[in-house]
């Protein structure tokens, strides 16, 4: 049966690496990365943390949907991995109803020194600023818990978070959506 695993967070939480932990674990899988997308975006790009953005952010949610969602259809594991808040998650569950499977939500959340320590000490090309760790986190803090579960991954690894997240899911703790 496939589902779809929302993988959230703020930069520097461990998201992609986790996503792809979770991939190594079945047989037909799709890590999609919200990040590709706006990437792909060439002209008229707004930074999505900036005034302004809300608009691409909820076209580029939709996207991001809709390709699970079809992948979903064809049998495939969907593991999407993005800064997704309370303000893009609708967005994503009222497009991926269409697959009919499970939609989980998961938000990756160590705490503030580890996503300093992460996101300072990725490749140049990749490295994030301090100051926008700190912010993604404290916006992620203050949201408090909105949807599905939550996992610290301070001390965690990539394969022990996978762990948690295909434990937790099993148990229901992340569902958003069901069909059933």
């Amino acid at each position: 049966m496939s589902q779809i695993v929302i993988i959230s967070g703020p930069p520097g939480a461990g998201k992609s690496a986790v996503a792809e932990a979770l991939c190594e674990r079945y047989d037909r899988t799709v890590h999609m990365e919200t990040d590709q997308l706006y990437a792909s975006i060439r002209m008229g790009f707004i930074s999505p943390w900036k005034p302004g953005s809300m608009r691409q952010n909820l076209m580029v949610s939709r996207a991001a949907a809709r390709a699970a969602t079809a992948f979903a259809q064809e049998q495939y594991g969907v593991f999407i991995d993005g800064v997704i808040g309370p303000h893009l998650l609708p967005e994503y569950v009222d497009e991926m109803q269409r697959a009919c499977v499970p939609v989980h939500f998961v938000l990756l959340l160590p705490s503030v020194e580890e996503i300093v320590r992460r996101g300072t000490s990725r490749e140049e090309v990749a490295r994030v600023p301090e100051h926008l760790l700190r912010r993604g986190y404290e916006t992620f803090a203050a949201y408090g818990p909105f949807a599905g579960c939550t996992i610290d991954t301070s001390e965690l690894t990539a394969d022990q978070t996978a762990d948690r997240v295909m434990e937790a899911c099993g148990r229901g703790e992340c569902l958003v959506w069901a069909p059933w």
